[in-house]
This record gives structure tokens, C-alpha cells and sequence, in this order.
């Protein structure tokens, strides 16, 4: 994991403290099965404070450019990253909105026992990713490329439809 402050939660929201900072790839674990290669940056930045109301927030954004693997064709496909979370620290379990009466724009949590930036914006990008990253269309050349190669050559299996003999249906 990259080198990030663990801090006091309650100090960071009451000083309305600031950190950012950048990482490669490479340096959150949780990521390395997504990843085509380990270029890349990813660019943080995690601010604290307490609104008028008295919350305690958090803003947590990610951006930067990952080279993912592809689905189709297990190439490199770059992907523009850009995440943003509000969150909303509570006191105690009790203290948890419903989730009809949450707000959509942010998240509620209970406040944690310390605040670890490099697990947050591990997390962050996580989210963030596609579930199935993927060339758009027509651009995946290499799978269509090895769907065109396959199409030549002796297919093992149809020998066996052959010994199979005709359909009857």
C-alpha cells in the first residue's frame, strides 16, 4: 500500500484538514487483478470538516488514468478514472438514518476509530471501476482478430459430432 496518513477522524473534521496526494497503480493491492499494466497515476484528495449543522464530513475524490484488462480481448484498455464521495460520520449505530430518509449525495457511517487515507482511496477506486471493462464495439481488434483465426482451423470437437452421427430431431 502507498504511503498515506492513518489520522483522528475527529480532529481531521474539526480542523477541517486537507490531504492529497498521488499514487501509481501498482501500490493498492486489492487493484492488481484489474490491471493490465501498472502505468498510470491516481491523484487524491480527502478533506474533513463540520458543517453548519455540526456533521462531520468527509469528501474523498479519486482521479487519474488506469490501464485495465480488457474483457474481450485481454488487451490494455485505458480507463479515465473520477470519483467523488461525500460522507457523512455518525456517532453510534443508533444515530443511522433510514434508508428512505438518507440523502443520495452522500453516504451515512459511524465515525471510525482512526481514518486510514490509503484504505479510503484503495476503496474509492475500487467502487469506481467498471464491472466488466471492455472495449467499446468494433474497437476490441484482437478479439475479433482471434474469433477470424479460430474460424480456419480444426475445430477438435467436431469429431466428435461426427462419430455422434446426424441429429434427430
Amino acid at each position: 500500500m502507498f504511503d498515506a496518513p492513518v489520522l483522528d477522524p475527529y480532529r481531521f473534521t474539526t480542523l477541517a484538514e486537507r490531504v492529497e496526494g498521488e499514487c501509481c497503480p501498482d501500490q493498492i493491492p486489492v487493484l492488481q487483478e484489474y490491471l493490465f499494466s501498472p502505468e498510470g497515476k491516481i491523484r487524491f484528495v480527502v478533506r474533513g470538516w463540520v458543517d453548519e449543522r455540526g456533521r462531520r464530513l468527509l469528501d474523498v475524490q479519486v482521479d487519474g488514468r488506469l490501464w485495465l484488462v480488457c474483457r474481450r480481448c485481454l488487451s490494455g484498455l485505458s480507463f479515465d478514472l473520477e470519483a467523488h464521495s461525500r460522507i457523512h460520520f455518525v456517532g453510534s449505530e443508533a444515530a443511522l438514518p433510514d434508508l428512505e430518509s438518507e440523502d443520495p449525495e452522500e453516504e451515512t457511517l459511524v465515525i471510525p476509530a482512526s481514518l486510514d487515507i490509503a484504505e479510503w482511496v484503495a476503496e474509492e477506486v475500487l467502487l469506481a471501476l467498471p464491472f466488466a471493462p471492455a472495449h467499446a464495439g468494433e474497437t476490441c481488434v484482437e478479439a475479433g482478430n482471434a474469433g477470424k483465426a479460430l474460424a480456419g482451423k480444426t475445430r477438435p470437437f467436431a469429431v466428435l459430432g461426427a462419430l455422434k452421427g446426424p441429429s434427430r430431431e
